[in-house]
């Protein structure tokens, strides 16, 4: 009886020592583990599975949440920045395999929410007084101005959607065309050239080329030079952000006469005609601007009351600003200081925000696409 006795006892311990062992690894498993990274405390998973170091460049969807602290993944240099720290540090941050196309972020959005409008044939356009279209690109922010058709193959007989969108910042105030005679053919201005030949390559206000396009305002007597050095804010075709544009075949049509039309209607006749050689960056279109304005249907110039085009379009922002339309073959459309498009001499003075569209492969490392968590992108 005694053995028995002894023999319930042994296995009584054993139980209580791998129900112990047990116990210790489950505890041990499902522990966070932190590592410390510049002063800030980490709490790392990649996957749902806890690790201790970052890994290596890849597709992934990033998620960052800090206190004391503002995080975000940079996915360029891919690593974390944390700004605005107000105490301790700690971030806590999941990779998870996989991401969304940033076209993804329009096509399911719907009407709501973020102001995006769908378009049948037209694409998708955010408008609204401030959606949350803001992304993270060329390190400063721009906001996408919709998923929209393009042409991809000289000729133009099909489109495809891709991303496009405009800096946040104007570049400066620039002529469109350095001549004395209004000409708004969009292929032969200056400020195509500025654009694509010098912002686009990063060119410094030495260049002599780069000079001969840059003016502030143009006439044969007077011709003040602008500061165009993009040593700094242009764009690098072969740097991290520049392999992410589309060269594209701009639509560039010019109505036979001049008229004030709606959005729908300035969208058909700048797709007209296109440029018969492609290139990376251009300006907003009139149609871009009048499809901005929320609720809004009616001809896009002179009109009485243009409040509503200001408190409701969020492309609003710069006085008088430069689209790459044309109201007619003399003059090009501006948008307007007092919220509605208007002509303008091609030799004045107008801001100038670059455009262009992202390749169809641009997918969300993170954000939510407000001002205060834009989209980060890769590719």
């Amino acid at each position: 009886m005694k053995k028995k006795n002894k023999k319930i006892i042994v296995s009584l311990i054993l139980l209580i020592v791998l129900f112990s062992i047990v116990l210790i690894l489950i505890i041990k498993n499902n522990k966070t583990n932190t590592f410390d990274y510049k002063e800030t405390q980490i709490a790392l998973t990649i996957d749902g599975v806890s690790s201790l170091s970052f890994p290596s460049s890849g597709e992934y969807t990033v998620n960052v949440s800090c206190d004391n602290a503002m995080g975000r993944w940079n996915a360029k240099t891919w690593k974390l920045e944390v700004t605005k720290i107000t105490g301790i540090p700690a971030c806590q941050i999941s990779f998870t395999t996989g991401s969304d196309l940033l076209s993804s972020k329009m096509t399911t959005a719907g009407t709501s929410g973020n102001g995006i409008i769908v378009e049948s044939t037209h694409g998708y356009r955010y408008q609204g007084n401030n959606p949350n279209n803001y992304v993270w690109f060329n390190d400063e922010m721009w906001r996408i101005i919709g998923y929209v058709p393009v042409c991809l193959t000289s000729g133009c007989s099909s489109t495809e959607n891709r991303v496009k969108i405009i800096r946040k910042e104007i570049i400066g105030g620039l002529v469109y065309k350095a001549n004395t005679t209004n000409d708004s053919t969009w292929m032969d201005s200056t400020i195509q050239k500025l654009l694509n030949t010098c912002y686009l390559g990063k060119k410094s206000d030495t260049d002599s080329t780069c000079a001969s396009y840059c003016y502030s305002y143009y006439t044969s007597s007077r011709k003040p030079v602008a500061k165009c050095d993009y040593s700094s804010i242009g764009i690098n075709e072969s740097e991290y952000y520049g392999s992410m544009i589309e060269s594209v075949y701009w639509n560039v049509g010019e109505p036979s006469s001049a008229s004030y039309v709606n959005a729908d209607s300035q969208y058909t006749k700048e797709i007209a005609s296109y440029t018969s050689s492609t290139s990376k960056i251009g300006l907003m279109y009139a149609s871009d601007w009048g499809y901005a304005i929320e609720g809004y249907t009616g001809a896009l110039g002179y009109k009485d009351d243009p409040d509503i085009y200001m408190k409701k379009n969020w492309l609003f922002s710069n006085g008088n600003e430069w689209t790459m339309s044309a109201l007619t073959s003399s003059y090009p459309f501006t948008a307007d200081y007092r919220g509605y498009l208007y002509n303008e001499d091609t030799y004045d003075s107008c801001a100038a925000r670059p455009a262009l569209y992202l390749k169809s492969n641009v997918y969300v490392v993170s954000g939510s696409g407000s001002e205060s968590d834009p989209y980060i992108i890769g590719m």
